[in-house]
């Protein structure tokens, strides 16, 4: 895992994300990369920031990104395993492809990025990662059971760029106050079976 602080430096591109609405529209989306198709709005201008040529990670070669905004609060809540959650306990995958035949597939990395300031107000909400508990450790349902492992527990905080295996176990614990805004960027070695259908 990696965890770097104050990662944009340019103060600018803060602003403009804050400020943007449609940055902050809920959803899933897929960018092929900037080497194909350009930079054509900021939810690509910061997955170029991140992945580009200054990124802190050792480059990886990718089909592309799949990419979403998470925005959570303390009306988020799901009873899992004996806690509560925000974001319950799960692994990223290809949801087409496990529901199709019960095959695994998962990002080869995963990337959260917290760029809304008003987080640092946030109680609670805490990004819990078990880097020893992949996929195939679950029940054959795909259901959770509680790890041995201790988890890494990351706080967000504004402008924290998290790098790590979004193909093993992680969730967001009960946000106690205020509100959880985060981008979160999978990169794939091949797109996902449901953005194909898409795009």
């Amino acid at each position: 895992m990696i965890i770097i602080d104050d990662f944009i430096k340019d103060e600018e591109l803060l602003k403009k994300i804050n400020n943007d609405e449609d940055f902050w529209t809920v959803g899933y989306r897929w960018y092929d990369g900037w080497w194909k198709e350009g930079v054509k709005d900021l939810h690509h201008e910061l997955i170029k920031t991140i992945w580009g040529e200054d990124s802190p990670h050792e480059g990886v070669q990718v089909a592309g990104f799949e990419h979403w905004v998470g925005d959570y609060t303390s009306n988020d809540s799901f009873d899992v395993i004996g806690e509560k959650w925000s974001l319950k306990p799960h692994f990223d995958k290809d949801e087409d492809k496990w529901v199709k035949d019960k095959t695994f597939v998962t990002p080869k990395i995963g990337t959260v990025f917290y760029p809304d300031p008003e987080i640092d107000e946030m109680e609670g909400g805490m990004l819990y990662h078990w880097e020893k508990f992949p996929p195939q450790r679950a029940n054959e349902d795909n259901t959770i059971f509680w790890p041995e492992e201790e988890p890494e527990i990351i706080k967000p905080k504004f402008n924290r760029l998290v790098i790590f295996d979004a193909g093993c176990l992680h969730a967001v614990s009960q946000i106690k106050s205020g509100r959880r805004r985060a981008v979160a960027i999978n990169l794939w070695e091949e797109k996902p079976t449901g953005f194909i259908k898409e795009y």
